[in-house]
């Protein structure tokens, strides 16, 4: 009935290097690799390592106040700031995003709620990071 459209491969969750579990509040800038959970809150920019397949999971009671990036992200949870995902955004049904989201591909359950401005990168653009972040070192 339907043509069959291949959809965002899913993104596996193998492991994760780093964890800031729900019972804990940080402030700071955050530098990852690898794997990265939010449970709890954290209060700045987070960015994964250039040139790593990174992955960014926050459940649904985590929060980021602040600018994030990451090769992958599954976003269950609250950014309060701009998102770069490199490859796949995968936003579940809890998601709220306020800020802009540049994605190369994305998934959407129902609930999640974006305000601000999605933007596809096309498979040519090459991401080096935020430009709100370029600007800050400058």
């Amino acid at each position: 009935m339907f043509s069959s459209k291949k959809s965002a491969s899913r993104v596996s969750i193998d492991k994760f290097s780093s964890l800031i579990s729900g019972n804990v509040s940080m402030t700071g800038d955050l530098e990852f690799e690898e794997g990265l959970k939010v449970s709890g809150v954290f209060k700045g920019n987070i960015t994964h390592k250039t040139g790593t397949h990174s992955l960014l999971a926050l459940s649904a009671e985590g929060r980021i106040e602040g600018n994030v990036s990451s090769y992958d992200a599954l976003i269950d949870g609250t950014i309060v700031g701009d998102l770069l995902v490199e490859h796949l955004l995968e936003l579940h049904s809890n998601a709220r995003v306020c800020g802009n989201i540049s994605y190369r591909q994305l998934s959407m359950e129902n609930g999640a709620v974006v305000d601000g401005k999605l933007t596809r990168l096309d498979d040519e653009t090459k991401v080096l990071e935020l430009p709100h972040l370029q600007a800050q070192e400058a």
